[in-house]
């Protein structure tokens, strides 16, 4: 008993605005990381081509590797969507996707927000030999674009009719 008088009377001393200071000074020095493009480690670049991938899920590993943990894949999706929280959205784990797919000489990943595929919708499309320069991200989202989607790829960010492709 003489114990939890000792707690009590502990807890009732605590300076409130002392511990609120202390909060916000935590919370006002704290700086993001930068995020960065990845490499891969020395010696283990990816042997295995994109093509691969073709009627695979995105989440799905191709000898150990999904496909948005792909050097090249992540890398043409930080070149051309700056919005962290769109990328987060799209390699998210709760999101309803289809297996991965060919669009001319791209290999194509779409997905949706789930229950919600037809408001809002994206494809991520990478060109066969990995190239990040043809790359193009495409999202689309009927709350703030209607009928249409923005294109962006690692020089512009266009607005086109329509939804984004799916298989």
């Amino acid at each position: 008993m003489a114990g939890l008088a000792i707690l009590a009377l502990a807890a009732c001393n605590r300076d409130p605005d002392r511990s609120a200071q202390t909060n916000e000074v935590a919370a006002s020095g704290f700086v993001p990381p930068v995020t960065q493009a990845p490499e891969p480690v020395a010696g283990q670049r990816n042997g295995t081509p994109l093509t691969a991938y073709v009627g695979h899920y995105p989440r799905d590993a191709v000898d150990g590797v999904s496909f948005y943990d792909r050097t090249e894949v992540a890398n043409a999706m930080l070149d051309a969507l700056p919005d962290e929280k769109i990328r987060r959205e799209i390699v998210g784990r709760d999101v309803t996707s289809v297996p991965i797919f060919r669009q001319g000489s791209m290999i194509a990943s779409h997905g949706c927000a789930p229950h919600n595929c037809a408001a809002r919708n994206w494809t991520v499309l990478i060109a066969e030999d990995g190239n990040v320069e043809k790359a193009q991200v495409c999202v689309h989202d009927t709350a703030t674009m209607n009928a249409a989607s923005r294109w962006s790829t690692r020089r512009e960010t266009v607005t086109r009719p329509g939804d984004c492709p799916q298989a």
